[in-house]
């Protein structure tokens, strides 16, 4: 997607070239924004967006996103169709479901995951939803792991985070006093013990 609308937008460019300005521009707007509000807030998220696909777009020829190519890039994003749902989310959560456990999401995204879920069907499974461009907090902060607790009316010793970040997921929630595991689809991460490699394995798991 990105490399259709930056080719039309005039970019010119190798697959190799948009893979690394991709990178490195989403590492140096990270950085800026230092994991707190980092998605520009409620407000500010339009804002935010432009100045990654500027960042992505100055790396590749020094040029600027054109305003009908940002429109089509966050218009592709916020449709459910463009994205996919794992074949072991459903099942696992219909799993946990059953097994009556709270349920949350924790995730450092801007402010239309919660529509994003509800079109996407999932929401059904989450009474809570926290996301860091709402709350101006964000992973691995300990206090967006520690609202998540506190909505679903559990402690964080009582609670299990999953995610696939390292720095953000794993070593967040223990920092908040969750437990946590590394998921690890791709085995990047061979050397961390605590992971799995589907959420398929989490029932077994909680055994």
């Amino acid at each position: 997607m990105y490399a259709r609308e930056f080719a039309a937008d005039g970019a010119r460019f190798s697959e190799e070239d948009l893979g690394r300005a991709l990178t490195r521009a989403w590492e140096e707007v990270h950085s800026n924004a230092r994991g707190v509000d980092r998605y520009g807030g409620v407000r500010g998220e339009p804002e935010f967006w432009k100045t990654f696909l500027n960042r992505v777009r100055s790396f590749l020829d020094g040029g600027a996103v054109s305003p009908t190519a940002f429109s089509r890039l966050a218009e592709h994003f916020r449709s459910p169709r463009a994205w996919a749902i794992y074949d072991d989310v459903v099942s696992t959560l219909e799993e946990l479901s059953r097994r009556d456990l709270k349920l949350a999401v924790v995730s450092n995204w801007d402010s239309h995951l919660p529509r994003l879920l509800a079109a996407l069907g999932l929401d059904r499974f989450f009474p809570v939803v926290a996301v860091s461009a709402i709350e101006e907090v964000g992973k691995p902060d300990p206090e967006i792991f520690r609202r998540a607790c506190d909505r679903l009316r559990v402690r964080p010793f009582e609670s299990l985070h999953i995610g696939d970040s390292v720095t953000e997921d794993l070593d967040g929630a223990r920092a908040a006093g969750l437990l946590a595991l590394l998921l690890d689809r791709r085995d990047a991460h061979p050397d961390v013990a605590d992971r799995i490699r589907s959420l398929g394995e989490i029932p077994g798991r909680l055994e």
